[in-house]
């Protein structure tokens, strides 16, 4: 598909002059003219007409624009005025099905916008795909059902990373939290010491363990100090424990610390998560990892960061703490049995017998009565603790069963992406690039390099001091470079049959600015002999002696009518 006739009326500004051309007729067009003449504009023009203002780069088109196309087969596009329409024989279509129309007629905007070669080399089209990008959209054009194929699996493995994601976050870790916080060993231990204690009741030994306190006052007070100083030590170790569990939280990232801190958030709106990834993504590129939205993160990063540099070292000084304190309460349990093996009769008592003794002032019948009830509520405690943890475990285990199916799936689909990839890069992926290579050398004789494609996508040609990459490229490369590409695949993606993409045209803006006078030329008789129609957008006079007078279109000068207003802020800006 080809451009027969063009219209632009007032594009971004009232100022843009009409621009038509009736009899472009399927051929070359060459748009010439100085500064601020309006080329860029007319090249963001064509964007535009095509997919609406999404697609320029960064003009925006006004109320008033009108882009027209007539095509080689008698379709037409028309946008313009907040509305769009699609001619095709007799129908008309409008809005969505428009734009419907205009992928199902034309191509998809994330192909067909590969062919428009902006005068930025940051905007060429392989510098905005990624390796990964570049591959899937030769694919694309090679083999459309062996592409749909691999996207189809890629969002199938999205959403199996997200199900994985969301069980971990929602279903698994709740649960483990859970049993860790059930701590049953402690109340466990709690219940052996009332069991203990009833059976010196249910024995008559607590009569004995009663009197030989009563007789010892000396030792009776040493014991409730070291019991009382051991209760105290206990509380500030588990103290401590909490406060070293927290610090080892800052020896992580900074970014890995706020994407945990919102580990078990959800949309208020969907309900959904988010995937760790996504946070980590939105905070490199400072938005909110919970909404998306920018927002500015210095400081909540800063006070963090202070938080990360200090961690070790509260880390360090925890654990001494700690070590102190276990060292303390060690020692304060050797005290207490040398103290109480010092009296005969109270190897048996513990610190849970000898406070029950007190706090019923040695009254062995209400020390009775309230172990007998102690004793009842901790077994039904602990008996229901035992069953919840039962519950949980299996729980876990029926969770992770989950996990791991989901996770052979998940391996599943990432080999069948792996084997679609790597069968696509021996066929479809080196069949471009020697396409791609000859188009490149038949546009610049002199270089006459090979290019390469590796299987991340990564382009590498040829130099005197090795492999470059495309970065390592000089300007005229990269421009060359990105010439030949759009080019094989505008000539690729029309001969594909189920390509779903007829638009056979490049649309190039100041495209010869960083090329050698010898390589322009052989690039301008290689382009004008092609079946690819091409518009180009140019300042260089030089370069229409190369088209027939009809193939010229002639821009002036833009005059800007300024208000006293515009020009107050034109004097503030300068």
């Amino acid at each position: 598909m080809k451009i027969s006739r063009l219209h632009i009326e007032k594009f971004a500004r009232d100022e843009f002059p009409e621009f038509t051309k009736d009899d472009v007729s399927s051929d070359d067009l060459l748009i010439k003219g100085g500064n601020r003449s309006g080329k860029t504009l007319t090249f963001n023009a064509l964007l535009y007409g095509l997919y609406g203002p999404q697609a320029t780069f960064g003009v925006s088109p006004g109320r008033k624009s009108t882009v027209r196309f007539h095509f080689d087969d008698d379709d037409i596009v028309e946008r313009g005025g907040g509305g769009r329409k699609y001619s095709h024989g007799d129908g008309t279509y409008e809005k969505g099905e428009a734009d419907q129309k205009i992928e199902e007629r034309i191509g998809p905007a994330e192909l067909v916008t590969l062919q428009f070669l902006h005068s930025e080399k940051d905007e060429l089209p392989l510098a905005r795909l990624s390796g990964d990008d570049r591959l899937s959209v030769i694919r694309r054009v090679g083999d459309t059902d062996l592409q749909d194929e691999i996207e189809a699996l890629r969002e199938q493995r999205e959403e199996l990373e997200y199900e994985i994601e969301r069980i971990q976050r929602t279903e698994l870790q709740p649960r483990k939290e859970d049993l860790d916080d059930i701590n049953i060993g402690q109340y466990e231990r709690r219940l052996e010491k009332i069991e203990h204690l009833q059976s010196l009741i249910d024995s008559g030994r607590i009569e004995t363990i009663k009197q030989r306190l009563l007789d010892n006052e000396e030792i009776r007070e040493e014991l409730n100090e070291l019991t009382s100083r051991k209760r105290v030590v206990t509380q500030e170790l588990r103290k401590k424990r909490r406060q070293l569990r927290e610090a080892q939280r800052y020896t992580q990232q900074v970014n890995n610390i706020i994407v945990d801190a919102i580990q078990e958030l959800t949309c208020a709106v969907c309900d959904q998560i988010v995937v760790e990834e996504t946070a980590k993504q939105r905070l490199q590129n400072g938005r909110c990892p919970q909404c998306g939205r920018k927002r500015d993160l210095d400081e909540l990063k800063s006070h963090l960061s202070s938080k990360v540099e200090r961690a070790d070292d509260d880390v360090e000084a925890l654990e001494t703490e700690i070590e102190e304190l276990q060292e303390e309460k060690g020692q304060l349990e050797d005290e207490i049995e040398s103290l109480q093996d010092s009296v005969p009769d109270l190897s048996d008592l513990n610190d849970l017998t000898q406070h029950t003794l007190e706090d019923n002032d040695y009254d062995i019948d209400a020390v009775a009565e309230r172990t007998q009830v102690e004793l009842d509520q901790h077994r039904e405690h602990v008996e229901k603790l035992r069953e919840r943890k039962d519950r949980l475990e299996t729980e876990i285990v029926e969770v992770e069963a989950t996990l791991a199916d989901l996770d052979d799936e998940l391996t599943a689909t990432n080999d069948r992406i792996d084997e679609l990839s790597q069968e696509s890069f021996e066929e479809i992926i080196q069949s471009f690039r020697d396409a791609w290579s000859e188009n490149y050398q038949a546009m610049a004789p002199e270089l006459a390099v090979e290019i390469d494609i590796e299987s991340d996508g990564t382009i590498i040609l040829p130099g005197n001091e090795g492999a470059r990459e495309y970065d390592e490229l000089s300007t005229g490369e990269i421009w060359l470079l990105n010439l030949s590409f759009a080019y094989t695949l505008a000539e690729q993606a029309t001969e594909t049959e189920d390509a779903g993409h007829n638009w056979e045209i490049l649309v190039l803006d100041e495209p010869f600015a960083n090329i050698d006078e010898d390589i322009r030329e052989e690039t301008l008789e290689y382009i004008r002999d092609s079946d690819i129609q091409f518009i180009i957008m140019t300042s260089n006079e030089d370069l229409e002696s190369h088209f027939n007078p009809q193939q010229v279109k002639s821009l002036d000068r833009i005059q800007v009518q300024y208000t006293f207003d515009d020009m107050e802020e034109l004097i503030a800006d300068d």
